[in-house]
Formats: structure tokens, C-alpha cells, sequence
């Protein structure tokens, strides 16, 4: 029993041949939002979309928020995130939905959107997660491909995620977006120029945004430094192998540029995800918050 709320369960929604289906008839099995706002336990129901969250960050991101009672669409391109979201909806005990997309496809963006309206609890959170990088590249070498494929999801699925979901982000009220770039986007790092413009220009998006949506939505942006993650070790080691060094060495050297001397846990970028979604946060608009350990001052 979900809070008196496992009746309401749709049909999970399924990609098929590329596109997503919802239930046809998901409108009808879920109350309006005027009847949420009259049941004060549903009315105190709250509903956030997240991306990339079947990634290592992502997945901290979802259970940060079904801590804390949050119902959930989570999206994400790999199947992994069905398991997720049924693992944290039986853990916990909230309405968790796990949709696998393609966030640059507009139709399945807009069919997330959708979905989300035909729960009939109000939207509350939009979390920006999902990206990219790539592997070293010069200027000179560059496939214009990669350009777009790398800011087709680091930038342009999120615009297009921000436009579909404010109709119900205003709607519900008292609602909050949260991008996240990252500490290359505050600066730009060479052989990385797809991945440090991509996400010099979401800090970029979200101010603008920020500043047309306010007050009725808070727009706001997290930028991490490194983080404990498979990601991270990776590219670590196969900079180690260029300079002919250890791995442990080539720790040493990368943390000790970090003032807290450690990457960063996922929790703790969760958890600046998560803040910018209560009301602690009530006056950040167009913010970034450094998570980075102090590797760089902004």
C-alpha cells in the first residue's frame, strides 16, 4: 500500500520503436488536480522528474528525494532505470516510475511531460542530470558530429525538458528547477572544447531561464568538481598510462589540487540537488553552487 495511493499505479510506460507510449487511458485513472488539492495527504504529494538518473549520481539523486517522500519519474536512456525505480518504490514506499528515452528525442521528452500531468500529483522538482563527455580531442580534428551529439544532450535536451515540464511546474506552484554543469564549464580545459562550451552554456541557460520564470519558478544550477565515481577513476588511470606514472600517483597529484583533498561522494552532489528543491532554498535564483571541494573559487 503506497499511502493509499497503490490503486492510482499506472501501466509502466514503454519505448517502442523509439517513441514512448503512456497508457492511452492514463488521464482517466488519475484524479484532477483538484481533487489532490482536496485530500490533504495527496495535496502534500509531491512529484519530481529527474534525467541521467540510472547514472552513479543520478541514482543517489533518486534516492535522496524518495528519502524524503517525493514521488518520482525517473529517465533514462539505459533499461537500468526500471529496476531503479521499482527497487526505490518498494524500499520506500512512493509512486516511482521508470521510463528508458532518448532525451534528445523531442516526441519522448514531451510524452514524459505527459505523463507526468496524468499522475495528478503536482510537479514539483525538475532535475537536469543526464550528460556526456568525450574522449580528448583537438580542434583541428574534430568531427562536427560529436559537437552536436554532445550538446544535443548536455544543452538541448534540456531546454527542451524545461519547456514541456513549465506549464506543470507553474501549475503546482512553489516549484524549482535544478541543471547540473560542472566545475569544466566554469572554465575551458583543452582537447575538451564540446564538453566545457556545453556546459559553460547550461550555467548560461539556466540564468536566463532563471530570470524568465522567477517568481513562480526557481531555476537554479549545480556545478560539481570530481566526483567518486567509475568515471572518474577511469580517466585517472588512463592519464597515469600517458605519463608513465601509478595510478596512486596520479591521485596524489589530482586530489591534492582539491582543498577537502578527496573527490566528491555522489551523495553529496545529491544532496546540493535536493536543497535547491526545498524551501532552505527559497531566495537562490540563478544560482550555481560549487560542489567542488574547493578546487576552484568562482
Amino acid at each position: 500500500m503506497l499511502n493509499g495511493l497503490s490503486r492510482l499505479r499506472p501501466p509502466k510506460a514503454e519505448v517502442q520503436n523509439g517513441q514512448l507510449f503512456p497508457s492511452p487511458s492514463i488521464d482517466c485513472l488519475y484524479p484532477s488536480q483538484d481533487a489532490w488539492e482536496e485530500n490533504s495527504e495527496m495535496a502534500d504529494t509531491k512529484l519530481c522528474i529527474l534525467t541521467g538518473a540510472a547514472g552513479e549520481v543520478g541514482r543517489a539523486t533518486a534516492r535522496r528525494f524518495a528519502e524524503s517522500g517525493w514521488s518520482m519519474i525517473l529517465c533514462d536512456r539505459t533499461d537500468d532505470v526500471k529496476a531503479l525505480a521499482e527497487g526505490l518504490s518498494t524500499e520506500f514506499g512512493r509512486q516511482c516510475f521508470g521510463i528508458q528515452m532518448d532525451l534528445t528525442n523531442d516526441a519522448e521528452v514531451d510524452s514524459v511531460a505527459r505523463t507526468a500531468a496524468g499522475l495528478g500529483i503536482p510537479l514539483r522538482f525538475l532535475g537536469l542530470i543526464a550528460a556526456i563527455n568525450h574522449p580528448a580531442i583537438s580542434i583541428e580534428q574534430m568531427d562536427m558530429s560529436l559537437w552536436d551529439k554532445v550538446h544535443n544532450v548536455n544543452l538541448r535536451a534540456n531546454v527542451k525538458f524545461i519547456s514541456a515540464c513549465v506549464p506543470l511546474l507553474r501549475k503546482s506552484g512553489n516549484a524549482s528547477i535544478a541543471t547540473v554543469s560542472s566545475f569544466w564549464g566554469r572554465e575551458g580545459h583543452a582537447y575538451f572544447s564540446p564538453y566545457c562550451a556545453s556546459k559553460a552554456a547550461l550555467i548560461s541557460l539556466t540564468q536566463s531561464v532563471a530570470a524568465e520564470l522567477a517568481p513562480a519558478i526557481r531555476v537554479n544550477c549545480v556545478a560539481p568538481g570530481n566526483i567518486n565515481t567509475p568515471m572518474h577513476f577511469n580517466a585517472l588511470a588512463v592519464e597515469a598510462e600517458q605519463r608513465g606514472i601509478s595510478a596512486d600517483e596520479m591521485r596524489s597529484i589530482e586530489w591534492n589540487k582539491i582543498p577537502m583533498r578527496r573527490p566528491a561522494e555522489t551523495a553529496e552532489i545529491a544532496s546540493a540537488i535536493y536543497f535547491l528543491s526545498t524551501e532552505d532554498s527559497s531566495y537562490f535564483v540563478g544560482a550555481t553552487l560549487d560542489v567542488n571541494g574547493g578546487c576552484r573559487f568562482t
